[in-house]
């Protein structure tokens, strides 16, 4: 087995981030704005990504009839959300793949303890969505949300992978982790309340 057909969804996506963070500035903002607006395009329409996207790519990761594969569709969806996340962005989200959170749990840091109504409804709608274009849907605008807020850690490559099994039928497992990581109570605070 060759080295890349050892590679992951999420390891590509890590690459292919990694590579544009080493960009030049201009490339890097060039590259950024052709993956926003491939949102809400399919693969076969964002052609401006294709130079970005395709080199990355193992070939049994690409589609052979024209229909986006899995591995495709969840790549393609992180880097949009990736550049989503970059746009404008000073320190924002932070990109990091040592860190071992899902997606949940960088959601749970812009939770406000006192009032988290609307962002838990943002949440749950994102959770219980029934397909995977509602379920980026949602997914995106937290990301936005995320995005004006300082300091939140995402691991895009992680991401990555979660989208590729939530498509291959692992949906329930996928949501149930990310409920998990976004409603638990930080380690610190359960320490505190064995105080009582």
């Amino acid at each position: 087995m060759d080295e890349k057909s050892k590679m992951t969804p999420g390891k590509i996506t890590g690459q292919i981030i990694v590579r544009m963070e080493n960009l030049s500035e201009s490339q890097r903002r060039a590259e950024l704005a052709c993956l926003r607006s491939s949102i809400g395009k399919t693969l076969a329409e964002a052609d401006d990504v294709w130079p970005i996207f395709f080199k990355y790519l193992p070939h049994e990761y690409l589609s052979e009839n024209g229909v986006e594969t899995a591995e495709e569709k969840a790549i393609l969806t992180v880097l949009e959300f990736y550049a989503v996340c970059m746009q404008g962005a000073k320190h924002g989200v932070i990109s990091d793949t040592g860190f071992r959170g899902s997606i949940g749990k960088s959601l749970a840091s812009i939770r406000d303890p006192e009032d988290s109504s609307a962002i838990d409804r943002r949440f749950n709608a994102m959770i219980t969505a029934s397909t995977f274009m509602e379920l980026t849907y949602h997914l995106r605008q937290l990301i936005k949300i995320a995005r004006s807020k300082d300091g939140v850690t995402v691991n895009f490559a992680r991401l990555a992978d979660d989208l590729f099994f939530y498509q291959l039928g692992d949906g329930k497992k996928t949501r149930m982790q990310w409920a998990k990581d976004y409603y638990s109570r930080p380690y610190k605070d359960e320490a505190a309340d064995t105080d009582l």
